[in-house]
């Protein structure tokens, strides 16, 4: 009986194995697959997200500070005398 169970294990446990290695790797292919296409949908939708609009407290928001800053920025501020 031993004897039966080897020749069973060798004759058709590589082609057992070759199959389940074959399951696995499509498994691990899917999952790829998936946690692609779910990332793929992530990144569009955060494209495609309407930026909302930044409250008065944030920086770059006070056009009057950002129009004295350009203003001394591009003032001419050599004063030469004749």
């Amino acid at each position: 009986m031993p004897d039966r169970l080897i020749d069973l294990a060798l004759v058709y446990g590589p082609g057992v194995a070759v199959c389940a290695i074959a399951w696995l790797a499509r498994q691990i292919y899917r999952s790829a697959r998936h946690h692609l296409r779910r990332a793929n949908q992530q990144v569009e939708a955060a494209l495609t997200a309407p930026v909302p609009a930044a409250a008065d407290n944030q920086p770059g928001t006070d056009t009057d500070l950002l129009n004295t800053i350009t203003a001394a920025w591009n003032a001419d501020t050599r004063k030469e005398t004749p």
